[in-house]
């Protein structure tokens, strides 16, 4: 009767032990094609690209040669009123920018700052050339 108490036992163990490996083997998959599924489905239209995610400015292509804390296209990832879907940026009723993305951010960086978005914006009037990235915050 104790042997087969003991058996019993470990029968129960090997099946707990089993469906738990089972439930991870099946959950794993799951976790990472949500992350997948998040990224290529992604509504990825300027004004969810430009209001979702922090960017920072990294460098300006000015004509005059100014440098990127000079540029007039900065602060214009922030102060718009309307952005279109072909990526216009109006201040008001008028047209002030027009905003390209380069790179669509990624959802994966979790260890790093940089999610490997790129967008540039340029200014209509001074024709300066700003390029931000996106980062994690």
């Amino acid at each position: 009767m104790n042997k087969q108490k003991f058996n019993r036992k470990k029968y129960i163990i090997k099946k707990l032990f089993y469906i738990l490996l089972m439930a991870f083997i099946l959950f794993l998959p799951l976790k990472c094609t949500s992350k997948l599924a998040k990224h290529y489905l992604y509504d990825s239209s300027y004004q969810n690209i430009s209001m979702k995610f922090h960017w920072t400015l990294e460098w300006c292509d000015s004509p005059s040669k100014k440098s990127k804390e000079e540029c007039s296209c900065r602060n214009m990832i922030h102060n718009y009123k309307k952005i279109t879907n072909d990526g216009y940026l109006y201040s008001d009723n008028e047209l002030v920018g027009k905003m390209v993305i380069i790179n669509k951010p990624i959802f994966f960086n979790e260890g790093t700052t940089s999610t490997g978005g790129r967008i540039s914006i340029t200014d209509l009037k001074t024709k300066d050339i700003c390029h931000f990235g996106s980062i994690n915050i």
